[in-house]
């Protein structure tokens, strides 16, 4: 039985995951760790490799020759910059940098939002990749002299375990810095901000053998000098989209809104091409492609980040709550009433001893006229209540800005065991919703790598 490697890259955590369509086994699990130097926050990215070949070697131990191919999918936004020899220039920085909080009106006097949007089809979302380059450019632009390549954080990884530099096309359609028209880099953008061109190579499709494992690597980790790196879709959200709908075919064709709940929420639907519209554009929906070429018409939402960053704050102090103790905490009939707005810049950068992300919120609902969460029931609850609201507006932006009514919802990912979240969801939607598959994102991945190795990839619309 020939099976595959899917290394599955999120915002909190990662998972090396052996498996076909019929079979999972999860053989490493890690944090994906990010560290706070000289008032800026970076992507450990050393240890999050040692991480992976850790887990690439119980997978080769384990299952052998059995094993045939790897692919990574990733969270996006965040980049890194390789010299002439292809060394990493400096670690990638974190996408909740505060470094992009200053210059969103610089980058608004070389391009204006009508004209982001016109070209990139993307989100205007102040954390994503457009505005941490533009950031990179304004602050330290000497490391543009010696850079040669720019990779998105799922090509860096590649190009560590096979030699080869790419860019992939899913991670790249989601870094605002990609033309929806051309499907290339867009020239304009990256003029404006005043980033080199020549770091950024020919866009590549999902399903490409990119070569196979370094020799070096492959010494290391015990592992057959033929097994290939294959591209998925690298960016996590193009995989587990890509598996919910082929496991919605078999069932019926309604028309489905995916939403990939995590760390962010991404909330959207499966369009034959870029949806960039008037409405797209007054509701700030993003354009993303997907595995086989067809387009993901979403907005990005921040989902457990609030959840997760109130459970650290609270075991700070002493009280440690379980994902099942979180969800219970709030339970409908527990709300105060007050829905904030999460995705608020003030809620981006992680809490801090000094600036906790609770005083955050109830600050949040004191300045908007909200009645203030006291306790963590209360806090839970409004955090919770208010990712189902943002939910059930984006539906509404969705329908209007691609012209459908839509009939139910998919949930994926880590935040699909909230049942609490999933019962708001429903409340505030008044869609059914349906559990996509367990392990969408790594089934999503694997599926592109099992059709490259059997030559039956679909060339991309």
């Amino acid at each position: 039985m020939r099976l595959h490697i899917a290394i599955d890259l999120g915002a909190s955590n990662g998972r090396v995951i052996v498996g076909n369509k019929e079979t999972f086994d999860v053989v490493h699990r890690f944090p994906s760790r990010w560290v706070a130097a000289g008032g800026e926050m970076f992507w450990d990215i050393l240890d999050i490799f040692r991480e992976i070949k850790d887990g690439l070697k119980s997978a080769f131990r384990r299952y052998g020759s059995s094993l045939s191919s790897v692919g990574i999918d990733s969270f996006g936004g965040s980049y890194a910059l390789l010299d002439k020899s292809g060394s990493l220039l400096q670690n990638p920085f974190h996408y909740r940098n505060n470094r992009t909080e200053h210059v969103v009106d610089r980058l608004l006097e070389r391009v204006s939002r009508r004209d982001f949007y016109r070209e990139t089809g993307a989100q205007f979302i102040q954390s994503g990749t457009l505005f941490q380059l533009f950031a990179h450019a304004q602050n330290g632009p000497d490391v543009f002299n010696a850079a040669k390549h720019f990779l998105m954080l799922p090509d860096l990884l590649n190009y560590w375990l096979s030699g080869q530099i790419a860019n992939e096309y899913t991670i790249t359609s989601m870094s605002q810095l990609m033309s929806w028209e051309n499907r290339d880099w867009s020239r304009l953008l990256l003029e404006r901000i005043g980033v080199p061109l020549d770091l950024f190579g020919p866009i590549v499709t999902p399903g490409i053998i990119l070569g196979e494992l370094r020799p070096d690597l492959c010494a290391e980790i015990e592992a057959p000098g033929d097994t290939k790196v294959v591209l998925p879709g690298c960016h996590d959200t193009a995989s587990s989209f890509y598996a919910a709908r082929k496991y919605l075919e078999e069932l019926s064709n309604r028309a489905t809104a995916y939403l990939s709940s995590g760390t962010w929420s991404l909330l959207g639907l499966i369009t034959e091409s870029p949806v960039v519209n008037e409405a797209s554009f007054e509701h700030n929906l993003a354009n993303e492609g997907m595995s086989d070429g067809t387009n993901r018409l979403l907005k990005i939402i921040t989902g457990m980040w609030l959840v997760e960053e109130c459970r650290r704050e609270w075991a700070s102090e002493g009280v440690a709550y379980s994902n099942d103790e979180l969800a219970r905490l709030a339970e409908p009939g527990e709300d105060i009433g007050s829905i904030i707005d999460v995705n608020s810049q003030e809620f981006v950068a992680p809490g801090t001893t000094s600036d906790k992300m609770t005083d955050r919120i109830k600050a949040f609902c004191r300045s908007h006229g909200l009645a203030v969460p006291a306790t963590h029931r209360e806090i839970m609850s409004t955090v919770v209540w208010s990712i189902a609201a943002a939910y059930a507006e984006a539906i509404h932006n969705l329908e209007q800005a691609a012209g459908v009514k839509i009939e139910r919802i998919c949930v994926m990912g880590g935040g699909s065991q909230n049942q609490t979240l999933n019962r708001l969801t429903e409340q505030a939607t008044g869609l059914p919703l349906v559990l996509g598959p367990s392990e969408a994102t790594a089934l999503g991945n694997i599926m592109v790598q099992m059709e490259a190795m059997e030559g039956s990839r679909p060339g991309l619309s």
